[in-house]
């Protein structure tokens, strides 16, 4: 089996996340720095279109979204897994939420005046003006990521003081001795505000929460081994995808029926290709691609969509 291949940005929460996962497994993986911003010629090829950050290649499958990339990283490095089976209901749970309320939470909070001034985005208009234009057309037709900072501030703190009671009185972690995804997911969301100076001070009261989150730092990101986009692309073109066999259909769809898969909140992006499955936990789809070949592309259920 091919090794991992994670197309990523350095800023990209996202993308923190899976790297904390891929530092505490102890991981050795490929990663391939893509824009902040499009075009990306190196990673369209693989997604057919799909443009949230990141996407993890394992030959010519590939995952799209945080939410599959994780679970299959757990599923090949299974020792301490991050899926607990005893809190699996929970922890899931937990992290869907973590991922996309208290997501748009902390996008209102990390682009708030005081933290922009000093962001070395913001200091070239040209960069700050082309930022915008993408953001604008990433989620165009959607409110998701939109919410005033003033009602976004006081529940950023309320939870930032549940997270520190909690840890006060429970674990090391949020179920338990070891993390799990319920971890991973809140980190990010705690790493993308406290790594803007101008914004640690929402941080000084809480310091069980620090503690935790000084613990999921500490396991680093793996042994990791840059690579150009183009060398994923040619490790693509030399690999067979797998087939998915006897998959389950839980919509009124037919394995090889065309249909379009994208998210259900921003980033309406389709990518077309053959239905191979729609089950309770996977929706994939088969496509061709003039520098690839033939590509498998993997989407969790919980966040996406099918349409004819």
């Amino acid at each position: 089996m091919s090794g991992i291949v994670l197309h990523q940005y350095a800023e990209s929460p996202f993308s923190e996340k899976v790297r904390s996962i891929l530092g505490y497994k102890g991981v050795s993986y490929q990663s391939v720095e893509i824009p902040m911003i499009m075009p990306r010629p190196d990673t369209m090829p693989l997604t057919g279109g799909y443009r949230k950050t990141p996407v993890m290649q394992i030959g010519a499958d590939v995952y799209c979204d945080t939410a599959i990339i994780c679970r299959v990283i757990d599923e090949i490095y299974p020792e301490n897994t991050i899926y607990p089976e005893e809190h699996l209901g929970m922890i899931n749970t937990v992290a869907h939420w973590t991922d996309t309320f208290l997501f748009k939470v902390c996008v209102a909070i990390a682009f708030q005046p005081k933290a922009a001034a000093t962001n070395p985005l913001f200091q070239d208009e040209s960069a700050m003006s082309a930022f915008m234009a993408d953001r604008a057309e990433f989620s165009k037709g959607s409110s998701e990521l939109g919410m005033p900072f003033e009602t976004a501030e006081p529940h950023f703190i309320g939870h930032l003081n549940q997270l520190d009671q909690q840890l006060s009185v429970g674990g090391p972690f949020l179920f338990g001795d070891k993390p799990s995804i319920a971890d991973f997911s809140t980190y990010h969301n705690v790493w993308f505000i406290y790594t803007r100076e101008a914004l640690r001070d929402y941080f000084s009261p809480f310091e069980h929460l620090m503690a935790w989150y000084e613990k999921m730092l500490s396991f680093g990101h793996g042994n990791v081994e840059m690579i150009a986009g183009s060398e994923a692309l040619a490790q693509a073109s030399a690999s067979l995808p797998e087939e998915i066999m006897d998959a389950a259909f839980l919509d009124n769809f037919q394995a090889g029926q065309l249909v379009s898969v994208m998210p259900i909140d921003y980033g309406f992006q389709p990518v077309i290709g053959e239905l191979l499955a729609a089950g309770m936990d996977e929706i994939a789809v088969a496509r061709n691609d003039d520098q690839v070949g033939r590509i498998v592309v993997h989407f969790p259920r919980t966040g996406f969509q099918v349409v004819e």
